[in-house]
C-alpha cells in the first residue's frame, strides 16, 4: 500500500526517469530511497504512514502553480529528503525505546541478540543512510553537544569510536585507558578510578553511551554499548582529530598520520614506521596473537598504555603472546603507566624485569590462569595503585614486598594459602593504609596451619577499606569447627566505611559477629554466593543494604520470623537463585525483585517459598511414615 501511494505521488507532479532534468533524477533517488525503507522497516509501518501524510500536505503547499518549475522542484527535492531523515529518526528512537522495554534474552538467544546492532548499522549502510547522517544537520548538532563538553570527557567519548559496535565493552578496562593516558586524573578527595565513574556516569546521563546490566532490574552498571549511529559519528570526528587512524567505515588503518594510538586489530602486526617517540598507547581490539618486532618498543620509548588483554566482557575470547620475548621487551618503557594483560594465555610467570617499569600504576593481569609465579621485587612499583590478580588459580602465593606498596588502592587477588617464608600474609596488609578495594582468597591449608587470630592481628586496621570479597575454597561440613574459624577470618574486625561485601563458598551455617548492621553501618551492598549459609537472623537494629543477593545457597530460607522489609528498609534489588533446595536439582523459585515491583510481590514470593518448604516436608512425612 506504502509503494502505491509514492508511485502516485510520482505520477501527480509528473516525476519519472524518462525526464533529462537532473532535478527530476534526484527527487526520483529520493523516493526510491524512501521505498526501500518499507520492506526494511515493515514493523514501522505507522511512522512510515505518517511521513507520508505530511509530504502529500506539503506537496500540496509547495506544487500550488504559483512557482518556477525548475524552483519547485528543487523544495521538493529539498523536502523529500528531509521528511525521510527525519522518518528514520523517528523508527530509530522508536526501536530503542522498545529495546528499553524488551527483557533480557535466555543464553541460548544471546548471540542473536549481541548482532541486532551489527545487523541494524548494516542494513543503514546498504540503504546509505549513515552516510546521509554524517551529512545532515544532525552531524551538525553532534559537532556542537560535543564541542560544549569538558575536554577530558570528549577525550573519554572518542575512546568508543575503536570498538566494534556490535560488543558490550567493560567499564574497567576503559576506566583503566583514561587513567593511563590522563584523561583522567585524582583529586583531593577523589581517586582516579572514582573520576573514571563519574565521567563513565556522566557519558551514560547524556545519553552518549548506553548501559548495560547484568539483570534488568539491577541497578548495577557492568559495561556499555554505543548506538550504531552515535558510533558512526565517533568513528568521523576521531578520525578527524587525529585520534585513531580509521578509514570512513571504522576500519583500523595505522597509516602513521598522526595519531598516536596504535590499535590492534585482526591479524594486524607490528613494524618499525611509526615515527620514533610518537606512540601513547597501544590498545588491542580484535588480535589474538600480538607480536611485536624487535625494534618496536626500543624506538617508541614513551608508551604509557599497554592494553593486549580482554576488554569484552565474555570470557571466550581468546589471546596469547610469548611471554619470554615479551617481556623482555618491555623494560624500555620508563614511562608506562597502565600495564592490561588480563585474559591472556600462557603467561606463567612475570619477571623482575618488568620491575623496570617504575612509573606503573595499574597492573592488570586478572584471568591470567596459567600465572604462577610473581617477581620476588614486587614492592619495587612504588607508584603502583591497582593490583589485580584475581581468577589466577595457579597462583599459590604472593610474594613478601607486597607490603611496601604503600600507593595500593586496588588489591585483587590476595592469596591465604602456603605459609612460606618469602610470601606475604594478611598481618602485613596493615601498612597499605590506602587500600579501598580488597579481594581474598582463602585456600584450604590456611585453615590449618594458622589459627584466625594470627591471620589479621586486633591492632591492623584497614580504615579506607570499602570493597571486601572473600572466596573461600573449602566447603566441607566435615569441619564444623574449622570452618566457624574460618568464617571468622576478620574476628573483631569493624569496617565503618564498607560498602560492598561479597562472600563466596561461605563455610559456616551462620554469619559471624562481625557482619551485622552495628557494625557495617554504611554498608551498601551484601553478596552471598555459593556455601554453607542456612538463613538471616534478625538484626537489633536494621540494615541500610540497598542490594542484596543470595545465590546457590543449596540449605538457605528465610525464617518465617523474618521480614525482608522490616530488616532491609532501603532495599532496592534483592536477588535469590538456586537456593533453598526441595529435592535433586530443584530449588526454591528464583526470586529478582526491584523497589519497583512493591514489598508486596515480595513478600508473596518469599511467602511462596515457605509454603513449598512446608509442603514438601509434609510429603517426605508422609512417606516416613507410610
Amino acid at each position: 500500500m506504502l509503494s502505491e501511494r509514492i508511485a502516485n505521488i510520482s505520477r501527480s507532479y509528473n516525476i519519472n526517469a524518462d525526464t533529462n532534468n537532473e532535478l527530476d533524477e534526484e527527487i526520483k533517488e529520493e523516493l526510491e530511497k524512501t521505498i526501500n525503507l518499507i520492506p526494511q522497516l515493515k514493523d514501522s509501518e505507522d511512522l512510515l504512514m505518517q511521513m507520508f501524510q505530511f509530504l502529500e500536505k506539503d506537496l500540496d503547499v509547495i506544487c500550488d502553480g504559483h512557482g518556477q518549475p525548475n524552483e519547485t522542484r528543487k523544495k521538493l527535492h529539498a523536502m523529500i529528503r528531509q521528511k525521510r531523515l527525519e522518518t528514520i529518526i523517528n523508527i530509530n528512537d522508536c526501536l530503542s525505546k522498545e529495546e528499553e522495554k524488551a527483557p533480557i534474552l535466555p543464553p541460548q538467544q544471546s548471540h542473536l541478540d549481541a548482532q541486532m546492532p551489527k545487523i541494524m548499522s548494516d542494513n543503514w549502510l546498504n540503504l546509505k543512510i549513515e552516510e546521509n547522517i554524517l551529512d545532515s544537520p544532525m552531524m551538525s548538532n553532534f559537532q556542537m553537544s560535543f564541542d560544549i563538553l569538558s575536554i577530558n570527557l570528549r577525550l573519554c567519548l572518542l575512546t568508543f569510536a575503536v570498538f566494534p559496535e556490535e560488543q558490550l565493552i567493560k567499564k574497567k578496562p576503559l576506566i583503566y585507558w583514561w587513567i593511563g593516558e590522563g584523561f583522567i586524573t585524582k583529586s583531593s578527595n577523589k581517586t582516579a578510578e572514582e573520576a573514571g565513574e563519574e565521567t563513565f556516569m556522566e557519558l551514560i546521563d547524556k545519553g552518549l553511551i548506553q548501559p548495560s546490566h547484568k539483570t534488568p532490574k539491577n541497578p548495577v552498571i557492568c559495561g556499555c554499548t554505543v548506538h550504531p549511529w552515535i558510533h558512526r559519528m565517533l568513528i568521523s570526528m576521531a578520525s578527524q582529530a587525529n585520534f585513531f587512524d580509521l578509514d570512513t567505515m571504522g576500519k583500523v588503518t595505522n597509516s602513521y598520520q598522526k595519531s598516536r594510538r596504535y590499535v590492534l586489530d585482526e591479524r594486524s602486526s607490528t613494524n618499525d614506521d611509526h615515527p620514533k617517540g610518537e606512540l601513547s598507547a597501544i590498545i588491542n581490539i580484535r588480535e589474538k596473537y600480538p607480536i611485536f618486532s624487535e625494534r618496536f618498543f626500543s624506538k617508541n620509548e614513551k608508551i604509557k598504555v599497554l592494553q593486549l588483554g580482554r576488554w569484552q566482557s565474555s570470557p571466550r575470547h581468546h589471546i596469547e603472546i610469548e611471554e619470554g620475548k615479551f617481556f623482555d621487551k618491555l623494560k624500555t618503557q620508563k614511562q608506562l603507566k597502565c600495564l592490561s594483560l588480563r585474559g591472556i594465555s600462557r603467561i606463567t610467570t612475570l619477571p623482575s624485569s618488568i620491575v623496570g617499569c617504575q612509573n606503573l600504576e595499574i597492573l592488570d593481569l586478572r584471568a591470567c590462569h596459567n600465572l604462577e609465579t610473581l617477581p620476588f621485587d614486587i614492592g619495587s612499583f612504588k607508584k603502583l595503585t591497582h593490583f589485580d590478580v584475581s581468577e589466577c588459580y595457579l597462583l599459590e602465593n604472593l610474594p613478601k614486598g607486597l607490603e611496601k606498596l604503600s600507593s595500593l588502592e586496588v588489591l585483587k587477588g590476595f592469596v591465604v594459602d602456603h605459609w612460606r617464608k618469602n610470601s606475604c600474609n594478611l598481618a602485613s596488609l596493615e601498612n597499605l593504609k590506602n587500600l579501598i578495594k580488597l579481594s581474598i582468597n582463602v585456600g584450604l591449608i590456611a585453615t590449618f596451619l594458622e589459627p584466625p587470630s594470627n591471620l589479621l592481628p586486633v591492632e591492623c586496621s584497614l580504615p579506607n577499606l570499602r570493597i571486601l570479597t572473600i572466596i573461600w575454597q573449602m566447603r566441607s561440613t566435615s569441619v564444623d569447627q574449622t570452618n566457624k574459624e574460618r568464617s571468622n577470618l576478620f574476628l573483631g574486625r569493624a569496617f565503618p566505611n564498607l560498602e560492598k561485601l561479597d562472600l563466596r563458598c561461605f563455610p559456616d551455617t551462620m554469619l559471624p559477629p562481625w557482619i551485622s548492621p552495628e557494625n557495617l553501618g554504611n554498608l551498601k551492598r551484601l553478596y552471598i554466593r555459593g556455601g554453607m549459609l542456612k538463613t538471616l537472623l534478625p538484626e537489633s537494629n536494621p540494615w541500610n543494604v540497598e542490594i542484596l543477593r543470595l545465590n546457590y545457597l543449596k540449605n538457605f530460607r528465610f525464617k518465617e520470623s523474618f521480614d525482608v522489609q522490616e530488616e532491609f528498609p532501603n532495599l532496592s534489588y534483592l536477588e535469590r537463585i538456586n537456593c533453598n533446595r526441595i529435592a535433586d536439582g530443584k530449588y526454591s523459585a528464583n526470586i529478582k525483585w526491584g523497589v519497583d515491583d512493591g514489598w508486596k510481590m515480595l513478600e508473596s514470593q518469599v511467602d511462596e517459598g515457605r509454603l513449598m518448604l512446608k509442603f514438601v516436608q509434609v510429603i517426605r512425612d508422609g512417606l516416613e511414615f507410610s
